[in-house]
């Protein structure tokens, strides 16, 4: 694998290839986001389950976490809001699903305990207002041919 699947423009093994491997810890809320999209690709379901704060797990288990139930294509940070102790992440995540681009658009929540970032939860925005996307626009899935000659 050359990019990350993170879009970070960094090879997975500078990127989150590290941070998945247990070598290191995410240092910003991005990061771990980030690395969590990645494992979500690769159907990292142990790491998935580590990042995950305890008290927002409930019943969710490292098979479910490990489960492949999307094909996912691309990912776009909207915007990052971090504080000492907390974060909050706006992502797009593309993928396809019945034959179709779709997106996850998701205001997550973080918080840092001991030096370590943990996903709690998020708020999911309704996929209109990700915007339509038009058949002359460049492709969310991250091909960089227009939609139109790729998923429309």
């Amino acid at each position: 694998m050359n990019g990350c699947l993170c879009k970070s423009g960094k090879a997975y093994q500078d990127c989150c290839q590290p941070l998945h491997d247990g070598q290191q810890t995410a240092s910003t809320c991005e990061q771990l986001m980030r690395s969590r999209y990645s494992a979500f690709c690769l159907q990292l379901g142990e790491y998935l389950f580590s990042t995950y704060h305890p008290d927002y797990r409930g019943d969710l288990t490292v098979a479910q976490l490990s489960e492949q139930s999307l094909d996912w294509k691309n990912l776009e940070i909207v915007s990052t809001e971090t504080d000492i102790d907390k974060g909050f992440v706006e992502f797009k995540a593309w993928y396809h699903s019945e034959g179709q681009l779709r997106c996850h658009h998701e205001l997550s929540n973080f918080v840092k305990q001991q030096a370590q970032w943990f996903y709690c939860d998020g708020a999911f925005y309704p996929e209109q207002k990700s915007g339509k996307i038009q058949r002359n626009d460049s492709c969310p899935c991250g091909s960089g041919k227009k939609y139109k000659k790729c998923c429309g």
